[in-house]
């Protein structure tokens, strides 16, 4: 008899105690800016720019840096969609709205695809924002 699918990524690796706290780098406030208008844009540097430490901030969310996406989970549902992250496990990527799931989830589809390094904001147990280089 097959499984019937499941909604949630598996959890394997959680029980199989593979998964570790994420390291905590947190952003600083006044590194954060705008353009007129309101619209967000990017505030970090490629890694080999980076210069900044986590000692001298506190923020909301927590930054994990220089991380690699190794697989992905969506089911047929609306917004969702998690990503697996090595020593993390997986993370569910934002929901707040069809626009922000589908880019972020694009994001993360490129850097898995490319094996590229990203850096991401896990705020509130979800994925927030995502840099990929």
């Amino acid at each position: 008899m097959a499984k019937s699918p499941v909604k949630n990524p598996p959890i394997a690796q959680v029980e199989a105690g593979e998964a570790s706290v994420p390291s905590i780098e947190v952003e600083s406030a006044a590194s954060l800016s705008s353009v007129s208008g309101g619209e967000a844009v990017p505030i970090l540097d490629p890694p080999s720019a980076s210069f900044g430490t986590s000692d001298d901030s506190f923020g909301a969310g927590v930054w994990n840096n220089d991380k690699r996406v190794n697989a992905l989970f969506s089911a047929n549902e609306t917004r969702n969609s998690w990503m697996s992250v090595p020593g993390t496990g997986w993370v569910k990527i934002a929901n707040n709205n069809d626009s922000a799931n589908e880019a972020l989830t694009v994001l993360a589809t490129a850097a898995k695809v490319k094996n590229s390094p990203v850096n991401y904001l896990l705020d509130g147990g979800q994925v927030t924002q995502i840099y990929v280089w």
